[in-house]
């Protein structure tokens, strides 16, 4: 399963975490499947206290979601990294996914998960990625 970005962003200088997470979140709320957002919110929100570095400069900020019909993703490139978020080893977050899944259906979740670890193992497409210039070149890439 490939899943297409619904929001993808491009920043050109460092920026906040919680910043980047908002406008990709408002994107996901504002796409094209219905979901109560506040709770969407709450449970993402407890999701990130537990950690969503996933490596490789990932940060993976993702939750399951009561009726959603399809998963919803978007996709955020800071090659000069995200501040304002702890990453253990002192990495530097340069890629963030947030992921919203249906809560039933854990395969979809999985799936996704694993197209986006592939990807960014790939050296080439990582590099590719981090000189995207604009939105559409960072879409091309899915």
């Amino acid at each position: 399963m490939i899943l297409l970005p619904i929001y993808a962003k491009v920043y050109s200088e460092p920026t906040a975490f919680n910043v980047a997470l908002g406008y990709s979140y408002d994107a996901l709320v504002h796409g094209p499947c219905s979901f109560d957002a506040a709770l969407t919110w709450k449970n993402l929100m407890e999701r990130v206290g537990q950690g969503i570095y996933m490596g490789e400069g990932l940060l993976l900020p993702h939750t399951r979601v009561p009726g959603l019909i399809q998963p919803l993703m978007a996709f955020v490139v800071c090659p000069q990294g995200f501040t304002g978020i702890e990453i253990r080893g002192g990495g530097v977050a340069q890629f963030m996914c947030t992921l919203l899944s249906p809560a039933e259906s854990a395969m979809a979740h999985t799936q996704v998960i694993a197209d986006m670890a592939k990807k960014l193992l790939d050296s080439q497409w990582k590099s590719v990625a981090l000189s995207a210039k604009n939105e559409e070149d960072l879409r091309a890439l899915f």
